[in-house]
């Protein structure tokens, strides 16, 4: 499938198309997902936007779709130019994610006050969100690009100043890295997905289920990223000095009373195959941020450190840095921690891994040009 061009579209009349998007998600739904791309693909040649931005999202996501990152992209781009609320939101996304080479957070603003004058909801939150997260804004419901320019890329790079719990290996608190509304929306976007967590078996060479790790996880990809989250990225590169382009996707942690991550290691371990694998594809895991999302009624839960005798849990929206390699960038087996189980209440985390190159796929020139729309 190549990404469809809107000055170029086939003759195919609207109610077909519309037909063929129907028929897609109906075939998606029962799992006949070859079928379903096919039926979305000639509804996307026609111009249906529905269709192009269902099909972009799926071949960029590699869900329901073979992944095409080069076409997925294209689709959502001309999607969004022909006026597809979703499309200019994924759009939005796409070029706040840096995976262009560098964030264009203006134009990726621009796109995000579009999509909520078509009536996207979930842009409109957004946007009401990232320009108020730090003070009151002066916007009537509606007045969208009052919003837009009320969005301080500045204030949300300006971070509080660390504070060293440990200089070796290095431990940082940044108290209050995000505000409250900010917490709320990620635990939010983390209830959406939801599921058991997992552990890497060192004998299969993949995430596994076990009795290890009983907690729950939202693992995020770039696909599911929306700029709030995209922004929460960017502030907390800004707080601890590393690019956005070495972070993994995040992870949203839920525990619950009783449940608990038993001590485990961040760091890619070369003596696990699959762990030397990813490591030659995508670099080390140099070190994790835990933003602590929720504090409430909450008690226990700490992130403890059993060869350091340090234990930590953070006030709610508290960022904490810790490095999982020495400075011969090494990974540091001091650095072995456990996740503890609440005693009351429930626990929520913000976990973003960082590694010591760019994430595969930034800069790619194919994906720049179909950003560009070209």
């Amino acid at each position: 499938m190549t990404a469809s061009n809107p000055s170029d579209l086939s003759s195919t009349p609207p109610a077909d198309a519309h037909a063929l998007y129907e028929a897609g998600l109906s075939l998606h739904s029962r799992g006949l997902h070859a079928e379903a791309v096919h039926a979305l693909s000639l509804a996307a040649q026609a111009g249906h936007v529905p269709a192009m931005s269902l099909l972009g999202a799926q071949l960029f996501s590699g869900r329901g779709a073979p992944p095409d990152p080069v076409a997925g992209v294209g689709l959502i781009m001309a999607a969004a130019e022909l006026g597809g609320g979703y499309a200019n939101a994924m759009a939005a996304a796409l070029i706040a994610s840096g995976l262009s080479g560098a964030a264009d957070w203006p134009r990726a603003l621009s796109y995000l006050q579009r999509s909520a004058e078509l009536g996207y909801k979930p842009a409109q939150d957004q946007l009401r969100l990232l320009a108020g997260a730090f003070g009151p804004i002066n916007a009537r419901e509606g007045e969208w690009s009052k919003l837009r320019r009320a969005v301080s890329i500045n204030a949300w790079r300006r971070t509080p100043a660390p504070r060293i719990l440990r200089e070796e290996p290095p431990m940082r608190v940044f108290e209050g890295l995000l505000p409250p509304a900010v917490c709320d929306w990620i635990i939010a976007r983390g209830k959406e997905r939801l599921r058991p967590a997992r552990i890497y078996d060192a004998q299969a060479g993949g995430p596994t289920a076990d009795d290890a790790r009983r907690n729950s996880a939202a693992e995020m990809a770039l696909a599911d990223m929306d700029l709030v989250l995209l922004m929460v990225r960017e502030r907390i590169g800004a707080a601890i000095g590393l690019p956005v382009a070495t972070m993994e996707g995040p992870q949203v942690l839920h525990y619950a009373v009783g449940e608990r991550f038993t001590p485990h290691y961040d760091f890619l371990d070369l003596e696990f195959e699959g762990h030397a694998l990813d490591l030659a594809e995508r670099g080390q895991r140099v070190a994790t941020v835990l933003i602590y999302l929720n504090d409430e009624g909450l008690e226990g839960g700490e992130t403890d450190f059993p060869m350091l005798e340090v234990r930590h849990r953070g006030a709610r929206g508290d960022a904490f840095l810790f490095a999982n390699v020495d400075a011969d960038g090494l990974p540091d087996r001091r650095t072995l921690h456990a996740g503890l189980p609440p005693t009351a209440g429930e626990k929520w985390l913000f976990s973003q891994w960082i590694r010591d190159r760019s994430a595969p796929g930034v800069g790619d020139p194919r994906i720049i040009a179909a950003m560009r729309g070209n």
